[in-house]
C-alpha cells in the first residue's frame, strides 16, 4: 500500500477538543475495515472511511484496550488534510478523586471507619422505644458480651453528646436510625457515594480524532489491541469405502477442513471486514498510557527560626576603621530588587537552552502554534513513504470473503479446505501401553497447519479426536485419535549385558572399552479381521546406537519408529538391539590381582594380549612372592621377640636361691640362642627387602614399557 502522506498527531486535552468541535461537523463513526489477529493475544485493527471538510470522528474502546490503542495509534489523512488532535474521555484514578472529598474514606470503608469519618457531626439518633435525640457523635465502638446461653457476641455502640450536654450511648442494631443533620456533611457523603457508583460504569472510552481539510478525503486509522487468542480446529473426513479401522492398504486421500474460533471483544462491530489470522507472536506489552499517573514528591518541612536567649556583649576597647562597601556594579536591579549578577547569567543560559521559550514563573511556554500557549505542537511530514515487511517464519490465513462479527460475539470462521494424504495405522509406545488408532498424515498442501484440535470421520461416522502441533507444508506427522482394542503388544527377551570390547595400555595407564548390550523383543498380535500396520515407538537414548537388523522407518528427536505389518490373527515379533560403549581407565600399579583377573578373563582367548601382559604379570608375581617371604620372616622375628620378652620377665621374678640360680642360667642360655636366631632372621629380612625393591623397580619398568592396543 502506497502512503502519499504521513501526518503525525498530538494528544489534546478533551476540553480543547470540545472547543475545537464548535466549528466542525457532528461526530461520525469510522468503521473497521481490516482485522489481523495474532497468536499472542493482540490484534491489528484498521478503520477507514471518507471525511468531508473539518470533521470529528469517533472510535469506541473498552478501558482495557485504550492503553494499547494510545501506544500504537496511527492516523493518516490521505487527501491533503491533517489530523489536528486526538482526545478521549480520561478518568482520574479513584484513589486520587477520593482525596478531594474531606471524608477521608477509601473505596471500601468499614462501618467503624464510616462512623469515624462522621465523628463530631450533628446527628439525630432514634431507636425502638426511644425518642429521637439530636447531638454530636463522640465515638463508635464494638464490645464483646456474654449471652444468657454463655456465648460471646459482638455488639456495636454509638456515643452521642446531646444538644443539652447529656452523654448517651445507643446500641446500634437493625432498627437504630442515625440521621445526619449537617447539610455540608450530607453533600460530602452524597458526592462520595456518587463517585463510587460512577466508577462502575466507566467501561467505554471514546477516542475522537479531529480531521481538518477541504473536500472529501479518505482517512485511515490503525492500532493494536488486546484480544482473545484465536483457536484452530480441523476436520479430517475419509470418503465412504466400506472399510473400518486402521487398514494397512497404504496412503488414502482425505478431506481436511480448517476452522478458526474468533472472538470480538472490542468496542466496535466488525461489519464485512477483511480478516487475517497470523500464527505468530510479535513482541507486545502493555503500558498504562490512558491512566493519569501522579509521582511521589518529597515532603520538606517548613523551616523554623530557632529561639535563643538574650545575651550581653562586651564593648570594644579600640574601634577599627570601617571596611569599604562592595561596588554596586556587582549587582543588577530586577523589579526594584538587588540581585546577584550570576543569577541573571543563569537565566540567560536557560533561555539559550530552551531557544525561543522564556522562563516565566518557572513554567516554560513555547512560541509555536497549537492549543494551550504553545504547549502542544503539530508536525506534518510532507514526504511520501512506503514500507513492506515479511512475517519471517510466521504464517497467515487470509479469509477470502468479508466477515461480520458483532461486538461481544464469536464466530467459527472457515480458513481452508484441501486434500491430504493419510495412512491409517496403529501406534504403540511402551510408555503408554495401550495401542492407539492414528493417522500418519502428510501435509501435501502448500499451507502450514496451525496447532489445534482435530476430529476424524470415517465412513460417515465420528471416529475420534485429538491434538496436533504445527505441521508445515510437506511435513509428515502422526495424529492419534482413538484406542485400538484389536491390537495387543507385549515385550519379552529383555537382555542387559556388558562385554570388554577393546584394551589399551600406554604410559602405565590401562583403558578398557566396555560394550553394554541391551535387547528387547516386541510381540505384536493382531486380533482384528483386517490387516494392521503397527508403528512401534522405541525410545532414543543419548550415546546408544541400534545394532538390530530391522531399521526404523522414521526417527524423531526422542523416538525410533518401526513399522510392523500384521495380517488378521497374526503375531509378529520385532527385535530391537542397542549398544553403548563406555571407557574406563586404570593405573596399572593400582590394580589388584582380583581386578587383573577379571580383565584377563574378559579378554577371552587373545594370545597377543597375554603375550604383551606376560612381563608385567611375571614381575607382579615376583613382587607378590617376595611380599609373602617378607611376611613370613617378619612373623618369625615377632615370635622370637615375644619369647625373649617372656624369658626376661621370668628372670626378673627369680630369687637368690640355688635352684633359682640354676633356672636363671638355663633362661640365659635360651635367650642367647634366640638372639642368634634373631640376628640371622633380621639379616634375611633385609636381603628380602632389597630384593623386593629391585623387583618393584623391574615391575615399574615393565609397566612403563608396555604398549598395547588390541580388540578383545
Amino acid at each position: 500500500m502506497l502512503l502519499r502522506k504521513l501526518v503525525s498527531f498530538s494528544l489534546l486535552p478533551l476540553s480543547a477538543l470540545l472547543v475545537a468541535q464548535t466549528s466542525t461537523e457532528p461526530h461520525g463513526q469510522l468503521p473497521v475495515r481490516r482485522v489481523v489477529l495474532y497468536k499472542n493475544g493482540v490484534g491489528y485493527f484498521e478503520h477507514a472511511g471518507p471525511v468531508t471538510g473539518n470533521q470529528a470522528l469517533t472510535i469506541d474502546f473498552t478501558s482495557s484496550q485504550l492503553d494499547d490503542a494510545l501506544q500504537s495509534l496511527t492516523a493518516l489523512d490521505l487527501g491533503g488534510g491533517r489530523i489536528t488532535g486526538v482526545g478521549y474521555n480520561s478518568t482520574t484514578p479513584l484513589e486520587q478523586q477520593l482525596k478531594n472529598i474531606p471524608l477521608g474514606l477509601d473505596d471500601q470503608p468499614s462501618t467503624e471507619e464510616l462512623y469515624g469519618a462522621l465523628r463530631g457531626a450533628r446527628v439525630e439518633v432514634s431507636g425502638p422505644g426511644e425518642a429521637a435525640l439530636a447531638g454530636r457523635i463522640v465515638s463508635y465502638e464494638t464490645r464483646s458480651q456474654k449471652t444468657t446461653a454463655g456465648d460471646t457476641v459482638e455488639r456495636a455502640f454509638l456515643t452521642v453528646v446531646s444538644d443539652a450536654g447529656a452523654v448517651r450511648t445507643f446500641e446500634v442494631a437493625g432498627a437504630t436510625s442515625v440521621r445526619i443533620l449537617d447539610g455540608g456533611l450530607r453533600r460530602d457523603l452524597d458526592e462520595y457515594l456518587a463517585l463510587l457508583a460512577s466508577t462502575q460504569s466507566q467501561q467505554v472510552r471514546h477516542l475522537t480524532l479531529q480531521a481538518q481539510g477541504t473536500g472529501t478525503r479518505d482517512l485511515r486509522v490503525s492500532y493494536i489491541s488486546e484480544v482473545p487468542v484465536w483457536k484452530s480446529t480441523y476436520r479430517i473426513v475419509f470418503p465412504d469405502s466400506g472399510k473400518s479401522g486402521t487398514a494397512a492398504s497404504g496412503p488414502e486421500t482425505a478431506i481436511l477442513q480448517g476452522w478458526a474460533v474468533v472472538d470480538n471483544t472490542v468496542g466496535s462491530d466488525w461489519n464485512n471486514v477483511q480478516l487475517s489470522l497470523v500464527a505468530g507472536a510479535p513482541q507486545s506489552f502493555i503500558e498504562p498510557l490512558s491512566q493519569p499517573i501522579y509521582t511521589q514528591r518529597p515532603e520538606v518541612p517548613v523551616p523554623e527560626a530557632a529561639n535563643i536567649a538574650p545575651v550581653t556583649h562586651e564593648g570594644a576597647i579600640d574601634e577599627p576603621k570601617a571596611a569599604p562597601m562592595p561596588k554596586v556594579s556587582q549587582t543588577v536591579t530586577v523589579n526594584g530588587a538587588m540581585v546577584d549578577k550570576s543569577l541573571t547569567q543563569q537565566a540567560q543560559l536557560r533561555s539559550q537552552i530552551h531557544g525561543s521559550a522564556g522562563v516565566m514563573g518557572g513554567i516554560v511556554s513555547g512560541t509555536g502554534g497549537g492549543y494551550g500557549g504553545g504547549m502542544y505542537h503539530s508536525v506534518q511530514d510532507e514526504s511520501a513513504s512506503a514500507s513492506s515487511a515479511k512475517f519471517d517464519d510466521y504464517f497467515e490465513y487470509t479469509v477470502a470473503q468479508p466477515v461480520t462479527i458483532h461486538k461481544n460475539e464469536s464466530a467459527l470462521v472457515p480458513v481452508l479446505q484441501t486434500n491430504v494424504q493419510a495412512d491409517r495405522v496403529t501406534l504403540y509406545n511402551a510408555a503408554s501401553p495401550v495401542p492407539l488408532r492414528a493417522l500418519w498424515l502428510t501435509n501435501s498442501s502448500n499451507l502450514t497447519l496451525d496447532r489445534g484440535s482435530f476430529s476424524i470421520f470415517e465412513n460417515g461416522e465420528f471416529a475420534g479426536e485429538g491434538l496436533t502441533d504445527t505441521i508445515h507444508a510437506g511435513e509428515k506427522r502422526l495424529l492419534s485419535y482413538a484406542v485400538d482394542q484389536a491390537v495387543h503388544v507385549t515385550t519379552e527377551g529383555h537382555l542387559n549385558s556388558t562385554h570388554l570390547h577393546h584394551l589399551t595400555v600406554h604410559d602405565g595407564i590401562m583403558t578398557e572399552r566396555n560394550e553394554e548390550i541391551r535387547e528387547v523383543t516386541y510381540v505384536v498380535h493382531n486380533a482384528a479381521t483386517d490387516s494392521r500396520n503397527v508403528i512401534v515407538e522405541h525410545p532414543v537414548q543419548n550415546g546408544w546406537k541400534l545394532t538390530s537388523e530391522v531399521k526404523p522407518i522414521e526417527t524423531s528427536a526422542s523416538l525410533y519408529r518401526f513399522s510392523v505389518a500384521t495380517q488378521p490373527g497374526e503375531t509378529v515379533r520385532l527385535h530391537v538391539g542397542e549398544s553403548y560403549t563406555l571407557g574406563v581407565s586404570y593405573r596399572l600399579t593400582g590394580i589388584g590381582d582380583d581386578q587383573m583377573e577379571v580383565i584377563l578373563s574378559g579378554s577371552g582367548e587373545r594370545p597377543a594380549v597375554e603375550k604383551a601382559l606376560a612381563p608385567v604379570l611375571a614381575a607382579r608375581a615376583k613382587v607378590h612372592d617376595l611380599d609373602t617371604q617378607i611376611d613370613v620372616k617378619q612373623a618369625a622375628i615377632d615370635e622370637l621377640a615375644a619369647d625373649q620378652k617372656r624369658l626376661h620377665d621370668n628372670l626378673e621374678g627369680l630369687k637368690d636361691s640355688a635352684e633359682e640360680r640354676e633356672l636363671a642360667r638355663r633362661y640365659a642360655g635360651e635367650m642367647n640362642k634366640d638372639e642368634d636366631q634373631l640376628l640371622s632372621l633380621r639379616k634375611d629380612l633385609a636381603d628380602l627387602v632389597q630384593q623386593r625393591k629391585a623387583a618393584q623397580q623391574a615391575l615399574d619398568e615393565a609397566i612403563r614399557t608396555l604398549d598395547l592396543d588390541e580388540d578383545v
